[in-house]
């Protein structure tokens, strides 16, 4: 066990955590719940068990490539890092400020953080870019549940 290496992904999972507790309120979790759902969607309770797929990918993620180099600054960790600060704060635009159509926006460049992400890990860490290609299609099923949301709630957005 590499105890640096778990404490920096410890750190980083908290941050990105700390940063989506911020960002939820429950005044946006029922105006959430109140949105005409598409036809294939999941109960809300659904996506806290994503989102804890999601750290545990993560933070595989991020032990791994602490583990593989001393330094903090790889091209990985600072693209993981972006993509779960990203991730975080797009929960603002939809728990405090209502809006779909923001929060699509703020997926475009997290969705290509992954893809880089991924196509940097294959290189080195085959492991490591499998789990971030598995997140890679809950995204598929993740685009198409919100644009069918944003279509059902175009004048709720």
């Amino acid at each position: 066990m590499d105890w640096i290496a778990l404490l920096k992904t410890f750190g980083l999972c908290l941050i990105s955590i700390i940063i989506e507790v911020i960002s939820y309120s429950k005044e946006g979790k029922v105006w959430f719940e109140k949105l005409r759902q598409p036809k294939y969607s999941f109960p809300f309770s659904f996506w806290f068990v994503v989102g804890g797929v999601y750290y545990i990918i993560c933070g595989i993620i991020a032990y791994r490539q602490f583990h593989i180099s001393t330094e903090i600054f790889t091209l990985p960790i600072i693209l993981l890092t972006l993509m779960m600060v990203i991730n975080g704060l797009s929960n603002f635009f939809l728990f405090k400020f209502h809006s779909l159509k923001w929060f699509a926006w703020v997926s475009v460049p997290f969705t290509f953080l992954l893809i880089g992400l991924i196509l940097i890990l294959f290189q080195t860490d085959k492991t490591s870019a499998g789990l971030a290609g598995i997140y890679l299609l809950w995204l598929v099923y993740d685009f198409y549940y919100f644009l069918e949301l944003l279509k059902l709630n175009e004048q709720r957005t």
